[in-house]
């Protein structure tokens, strides 16, 4: 790719649960140094940093880019995108090889979190780690004030912040983190929205700013969304985007549905967009990173025949967004193409949904056949 840019190695900070640092969220192969063992400036100002920066000024991606480059071939957006989008007037060919300043964070404290969502992990859910006997952290990190110090030293620079979990609205570290970044930033927040509202702190000290973004993560309605997203319940679902679309109104918020395209959904794509536009809520989609018996793509005919056509149908409804027709759109290419990957893949998911009801969510069993029959039938 000639002429490849981005401001992200030079004023962005993304930090994980376990305290590795990266520039942002899609940066690969490797990480660039962890908390536990060097200060942040030492992380961002060291060399592995610093070569990446130096490719970057030749205007070609690194291998780090890769997540960025992968994306954009897709037709999908990238995380490059919004680093540049932030940093207008930055020119890569003119900048050093040294950090600058952050102008986008993305801190993520630890992975405390009150759903265990079919397809999320013991990484970024506690739920999860205690399902499958994995002993977690929430305590606060120990770097969790020096990281603070950074940002206050550097507030002037901030223009957005991404607030994520675990889940941001269980994390205390986000109360100080709101307190030491300016009033007028931007505040991205991902949330799966599922916690009484009213007497959340984090979001209290969030209702009172006026230019905060609300990702509301998740991909089906009604009894769907309760067996996907383990623990959750759609009536407080329903309440809280209430409460979030009268700040919208209001208060300058703004926001819409951040989903994960995926089985449970496949064959839901109409019911889904016509919640959403009902309540006049953008859908934005993402492909699904795992388990990969839940990414409909990798399946033979009869998956393809059935996924397409509830693609079509989505279609049909009109009003079609822009990235969203792009996203289905290649979809759609995939499912009509004549190759299709593992046609066996069906047994992987019926042991996959064995596995969630009778091991984990043993409450459920029997509730897939219920809620996906179309999908269910081709398990027989």
């Amino acid at each position: 790719m000639d002429n490849f840019y981005c401001a992200a190695p030079w004023r962005g900070l993304h930090i994980n649960i376990r305290g590795d640092v990266k520039t942002c969220c899609a940066g690969n192969p490797n990480m660039l140094g962890n908390l536990n063992e060097k200060n942040i400036e030492q992380v961002l100002n060291g060399p592995e940093l610093s070569e990446i920066r130096s490719v970057l000024r030749q205007g070609q991606p690194h291998a780090y880019c890769q997540g960025c480059v992968d994306r954009e071939k897709r037709g999908a957006e990238s995380e490059r995108t919004w680093h540049n989008k932030i940093n207008e007037f930055f020119d890569t060919t003119q900048a050093g090889l040294e950090y600058e300043y952050p102008t986008l964070l993305d801190i993520r404290w630890n992975s405390t979190c009150n759903l265990s969502c079919n397809y999320c992990s013991p990484m970024d859910s506690s739920k999860w780690a205690v399902l499958k006997g994995i002993p977690i952290s929430s305590n606060t990190r120990k770097y969790y004030s020096d990281v603070c110090d950074f940002i206050s030293e550097h507030n002037q620079h901030i223009q957005e912040v991404a607030l994520i979990g675990g889940e941001p609205l269980l994390l205390p570290e986000n109360e100080r983190l709101l307190d030491v970044i300016p009033l007028d930033c931007k505040i991205t927040v991902i949330t799966n929205l599922n916690n009484p509202l009213e007497s959340n702190r984090i979001f209290q000290k969030l209702a009172k700013r006026n230019n905060v973004g609300w990702s509301i993560s998740f991909d089906n309605i009604g009894h769907r969304f309760e067996y996907v997203r383990y623990g959750a319940d759609w009536n407080l679902q329903v309440h809280n985007l209430d409460l979030i679309q009268e700040l919208f109104k209001n208060h300058g918020h703004s926001g819409g549905i951040h989903a994960v395209y995926n089985m449970y959904n496949a064959t839901r794509l109409v019911e889904f967009k016509q919640f959403a536009q009902e309540r006049s809520l953008r859908i934005v989609w993402q492909s699904l990173a795992g388990p990969k018996p839940l990414d409909p793509r990798v399946y033979g005919r009869e998956v393809a025949r059935v996924a397409a056509a509830e693609i079509q149908r989505l279609f049909d409804l009109g009003h079609r967004d822009l990235e969203e027709h792009r996203f289905f759109s290649s979809t759609l290419d995939h499912y009509l193409a004549k190759k299709h990957n593992n046609p066996n893949m069906l047994g992987e998911l019926k042991k996959f949904v064995a596995q969630i009801e009778t091991v984990y969510h043993p409450d459920q069993q029997g509730k897939f056949a219920e809620l996906w029959p179309e999908i269910n039938n081709l398990l027989l």
